[in-house]
Order: structure tokens, then sequence, then C-alpha cells
């Protein structure tokens, strides 16, 4: 009879922002191991449950025992294994000795189209119990860490001690030792809300598997943390808060077990004397507060905090309390702002000049130097023009560059770094000559990450840019070896900022001339040059088959690789030709295949044409059929400036004219001039058909 099996790691505090990843791991190799040990379950309804001291796993409707194992043991093949007679050889009578059974167990078998000599070999299943107690430990040993600790004289980690562990089958202990701690029925409650012996809090003595949630809570735990976003969710509408930053919300609801809303407030001073963002960095980054919005009047000087072990008696000390820690923290913020405003933002400039940016790579003052200069390569390589736009005619870009990173070494941003641009921005808003350069200063961060916002404005797309083409280069330069998960330069989200930005404003920009110059500025070689290069094309590759998997773009990943060396240089066009491609194929089949064969049949001769170095143009005296001619006018009148996806049925016309050319005409003449004209020729066509698209990576089926 099947039962549900409860495990609860009752733990020292765990880091919020790992809890989440930490039980979808934790469910996914539990799903794993009970496939592997043949024990089944309603895997649709396995539950995972958290809070900041303990991480719960439920699996409903498990089997009593293992399912049974039947396994066909292949031994020698029936050449060597049987005599002439029929019966066994020794090498058959050797197998089964060395298998534990007699002659009469072994059978013929057909294996993979070939007789061998075999047997069935049965296991019988084990209760789930007596399986479990081995499994469990195994599946919490297993999980990936992102931090991990040992303790006491263990040899193996985990991410924070452990100091109980209720496993139970039904009502039924599945026992075993991890950690020193042997695994029962005895929970532990709200460690500041129930009384106890021990600083764990009282102990709880878990019933069975479906009780535990419910005996959980009443001893103010609530384990589910859909339940408790819920309560907070509900405590935060009654206040009037109906927005809030998400990634708190998700944090408070981990960081609790027992959550209460409170409000709190700060002196009015603090409003009038600092910026908006700054009162808000202090209350979420610092404190996990939120702050209070009111309709028409902005942010009002009050907060919510959500504690974990809130009583009438103790409501108004923590609250107290943390009126106390945020006047402090303001206090602070208030006298950085006053004096860093006291000061130009060109003094902060200057003072970069004694901020080393990275090894070998000279000061932050120098980077930005610079970035003014790779923004002007950017502006006259995109073909931009500023002079007939009111908003940015007055615009200097190295000016620009100039204020970009002055707020770096201003007290507020040394202070509070995730505030870097914001404070520039504000800090150039307040004086005459810098306020035309706040907007682009904000704008250079953005985007800070996959689906968030971008620089809108042309003068800050370019700085954004810049300062990341000047972090890889450097970077590479110094040796920077980025992977998935070790890049704490950030490269991968640089590349995937370029991207973006590029494919936003739909700005052409060949990615490689650009690294070009900024390798130029450092002016010492090359250095690591190739491994950059294949680390922006790697990235590049990844995007684009991530932007054929969006809402507003389709198309599959061999047609995303088929226009790579599109997006190095365009990548909106890259991504318009991935679109129309995939449409071309799914409506036309036959059109496409027939256009994709004529492509990589024309791209592998253009190879061998290439390969005799540089031939000279195209001889039309020396065409001897009328294809040629034909084609040869068709590739004079061709607008390559010209696209839109009724071009994909040009292309076939133009396949249709090559499947009569290819019949006709013999490309390897055996005269060395008529052959080196027509893979000249050839190479010509390969230039247009790559223009649209590399079909020799794409996958010719339906």
């Amino acid at each position: 009879m099947s039962a549900t099996y409860c495990l609860e790691l009752g733990c020292e505090e765990i880091p919020a922002r790992f809890i989440e990843q930490l039980c979808i791991n934790l469910k996914l190799k539990c799903i794993e191991a009970l496939a592997k040990q043949r024990v089944t379950c309603d895997v649709d309804s396995i539950q995972t449950y958290a809070t900041y001291r303990r991480l719960v796993l439920c699996v409903p409707n498990m089997s009593a025992k293992q399912e049974d194992e039947q396994l066909l043991v292949k031994g020698p093949p029936v050449a060597i294994g049987l005599n002439d007679d029929g019966s066994y050889t020794q090498a058959a009578l050797g197998f089964a000795k060395k298998s534990g059974i007699s002659e009469k167990d072994l059978c013929i078998k057909a294996i993979q189209g070939k007789d061998h000599v075999c047997f069935l070999k049965e296991t019988l299943g084990q209760e789930t119990p007596t399986v479990l107690a081995k499994l469990i430990p195994e599946i919490i040993l297993s999980l990936p860490l992102p931090i991990n600790m040992r303790w006491a004289d263990h040899t193996t980690s985990f991410i924070r001690p452990i100091h109980w562990i209720v496993s139970l089958y039904g009502d039924q202990v599945v026992p075993f030792d991890l950690f020193g701690v042997q695994a029962g029925r005895v929970s532990y409650a709200h460690r500041m809300k129930s009384d106890g012996d021990s600083s764990l809090g009282k102990s709880v003595h878990i019933t069975s598997s479906e009780t535990l949630l419910s005996q959980l809570e009443e001893h103010y735990v609530l384990v589910d943390p859909n339940v408790r976003a819920k309560r907070i969710k509900d405590a935060l509408a009654s206040e009037g808060c109906d927005t809030y930053d998400e990634a708190l919300f998700k944090e408070v609801v981990y960081l609790t077990e027992w959550p209460k809303l409170l409000k709190g407030t700060f002196d009015d001073r603090f409003s009038k004397g600092l910026p908006e963002f700054v009162l808000i960095e202090c209350m979420k980054k610092h404190q996990r507060y939120f702050p209070v919005f009111q309709k028409g009047k902005g942010l009002l000087p009050c907060f919510l905090v959500v504690a974990d072990n809130v009583t009438d008696q103790n409501k108004t000390t923590i609250i107290q309390g943390n009126q106390r820690v945020l006047a402090a923290r303001l206090s602070d913020a208030l006298f950085y702002y006053n004096q860093d405003t006291a000061q130009s933002l060109a003094s902060f400039a200057e003072k970069l000049k004694g901020v080393v940016f990275q090894k070998n790579c000279g000061t932050l003052y120098d980077k930005q130097a610079r970035l003014g200069i790779i923004m002007e390569f950017l502006y006259a390589h995109i073909g931009l023009n500023f002079k007939n736009n009111n908003d940015y005619k007055d615009v200097d870009l190295k000016r620009l560059a100039y204020f970009a990173k002055a707020d770096l070494v201003t007290q507020m941003v040394v202070e509070f770094p995730s505030l870097q641009g914001k404070v520039g921005a504000h800090y150039a808003s307040k004086k005459e000559d810098t306020f035309k350069y706040h907007e682009f200063i904000q704008e250079q961060y953005l985007p800070l990450g996959l689906g968030s916002k971008l620089p809108e404005l042309a003068p800050g797309a370019l700085l954004a840019l810049a300062d990341r083409f000047d972090m890889l280069v450097y970077s590479f330069f110094n040796g920077a070896k980025p992977t998935g998960s070790q890049d704490p330069l950030g490269l991968r989200r640089a590349v995937n900022g370029i991207f973006r930005i590029l494919n936003h404003h739909q700005w052409p920009c060949d990615i490689m001339a650009v690294i070009d110059q900024c390798y130029e500025l450092i002016a010492k070689g090359n250095a690591h040059r190739d491994r950059l290069d294949s680390f922006i094309k790697a990235r590049f590759q990844a995007l684009l088959v991530d932007e054929g998997k969006s809402g507003d773009t389709a198309y599959s990943y061999d047609i995303a690789d088929s226009v790579l060396h599109l997006a190095l240089f365009n990548v909106r066009k890259a991504i318009n030709h991935a679109c129309h491609l995939y449409e071309f194929k799914n409506d036309a089949f036959e059109k496409f295949k027939l256009v994709s064969e004529t492509a990589v049949r024309v791209h592998r001769l253009a190879k061998k044409g290439h390969e005799l170095g540089d031939l000279p143009q195209v001889q039309t005296p020396l065409f001897e059929h009328d294809i040629e001619m034909d084609l040869y006018d068709t590739i004079c009148k061709f607008n390559l400036d010209k696209y839109d996806k009724d071009r994909f049925e040009d292309l076939n016309k133009i396949a249709e004219k090559f499947t009569r050319y290819f019949d006709d005409v013999l490309v390897m003449a055996e005269n060395d001039a008529v052959k080196k004209n027509r893979l000249r020729f050839l190479i010509s066509w390969d230039d247009v058909f790559l223009k649209f698209a590399n079909f020799e990576t794409i996958v010719v089926s339906q």
C-alpha cells in the first residue's frame, strides 16, 4: 500500500538567495534517484518547501516496495558457447559459474541480431523504507551547492550545518545517520515564538508524513513559501502597497517562518535632504524594508518591514529598533550627500587618476579617455548624425565620457555601490554645464540583465556600448577566461548588453572592427585576441538561438547558426533574415531545399577557388554557354541593399537557373583560364548567398 514520504532538514540559517534553486535541485535529484531504484510515486505531485532554517520534501503515493526487476544477462556468443551437439562449452559453463547459476538456468537469446548464451536475472524489490534509508542520504549529498560548509570533524559538506532530520514514510520512521544526526520524527517549532529548552526552539513530535505541515503551523511555522507569500502580499495591500520590488518580496518570503508586517516612520528631513532613489536604496538594499508611496505625493516618510518574531509584547520594541537603524543609515547617507554636492562633478573626474581600472590597463581616468575615442569611432562607424537632432546637437561625446565614471569616487557610491550611474546622473543634473549629460550617464549601465530596461537615448547607448567593448578587450588582454559558472567581471553580461543594444536601436556595427579599434588603444599587441573573438561569436550564437525562442521572433537553432556571421555586422538584420528564412522554409519547403542545395554547392566550389589564391576578375569573353552570361547579367543587376522576405523568391529563381548551369557547364574545365574564370564567377555568387545565410549549417528537412 502506498504512502507519503516526508523529509525535513533542519539547518542553520540558509541565505535566502539560494533557497529556491536548492528546492528545485532537491526535487530533481529525488525524481532521478527514485526512478533508478524502481520506486514509483506521483511524480507530478512532489512538493518542496523551505524557510531560512528548514528544507522539506514531500513525495505522495510512494509505492510500498520496489518494482521487481528482470534483467537479461548476456554471455558468450553461440559460436563460442555451444558445441556441435548443442551442449554448453566450457566457456558457457564458466559464465554460469561466475554468475552463480546452474547450467539449467542458461538459455539462448538473440541480442542485437546475434544469438548469445544468456540467463534471466530476477531481482525482487525491497521494502521502500529500506531503500530510502540508503537513498535519501545519497540524494542530500548529491545536491549541487552554490556555497558549502564543513563543521565538526565531518569530511563532507552541506550548505549549512544540519541540526535535525525528520524522515517519515507514512507514520514509520525511515532511519539513517547523516553528519552525526540521526533521522527521526522530532522537528522544532519557531525558535522565537516557542518555549523550548533548546536554542533550536520547542521540540515537536511529528505524527506522520501527512501532518508535518499542519503540526508545524500550530507552532508558528508556515513551511509552505506560497502561504507566507500570500500572507505578506495581503498585508502589503492592506497598507496600500500594491506595487513592490519582486526580488525584495521573494527574499523576505524566505527570511521568515511566521511573517508579520510592521509599519515604521523616519524623519521628514531625510525626505527633503536626500534624493528619492537614495532613500529607497537605504530601505530596500540594506534593511529589506518596503518603501511606501502615495499617489500624487510620491514617497512617504514611512516604511514597511516584514518581521519574523513579533508578539504583542515586543511589537513596539521591534518597530522602534528598526526606526533607529534606518535613521542612522539615512544620517550617514545625508552626510555623504552633502559632502559630495559641495564639489563639482569635474573634481571627482580628476580623482579617477588615482584609481586603477585593471592591471596593465591604466586608471579609470585613462578609461574615460578611451571611452571618448571609442564613442566617436562608433558614432562614425554606425553613421549617426547628432547635428540635426535638437536633443543631441550640443552633446560632446568626449565630455560625456569625461563625466561618465566620476561618481565612482563619490562618498555616496563608495557607501552604496549599486547607485553608480544614478548618483552621477543626479549630481550632473544639479549643474548647468553638466545637466545635458545626466540622462546619458545613468543609461550607461543599462541593461542590468536579461529582460531589463535598455538605454533609449543614442548618446547613452553609445556610452553603454563603449564601456562594454572596453571592458571586454582589456579583460581578455589581461588573460580573462570567463565561463558559465565563473565570470567575476561580468563579461558574458557585457556581450549580452552589446547584442541587445544593437538589436534595440537597429544599428549596423562591425563587431570585429570595434574590437580592432580597442586593441589599437592598448598599443601593446593583440594578446588573447583569438580567444576573445571565439567568446563573442559563441555568445552571439547563443543569444541568436534565445532570440529565436522568444515570442516576437521564431526560428530554429540551425537557422540561428546560419546568420551568425551576419549578426557580427548587423544584429537586427541577422534576426530578420533568420525569421524570413524560417518562414520561407516552412511555407515553401521545396523551393527552400533547391535554394539551400544550390547555395551549398556554390559555396563548396567557391572554396576550391579560394584555395587557388587571388583570382582575376570575371572575364565574360571566356564564357562558353548562354546560361553563364544569363547568370552574370543577373548578379550585375542584383540589389543586395534591398531586403525583404520576397528576396528568397528571387533566390529561388536564381537557383533554378543554377540547375541548368550545373547541367551545362563543367566548372573544373581542362582549360586552366576557363576553370579559374568559372571559379571566380562562383565566388561572386557565393558572396551573394552568404549575404542571406550560411546555408551549410541549415538542416534541410521538414
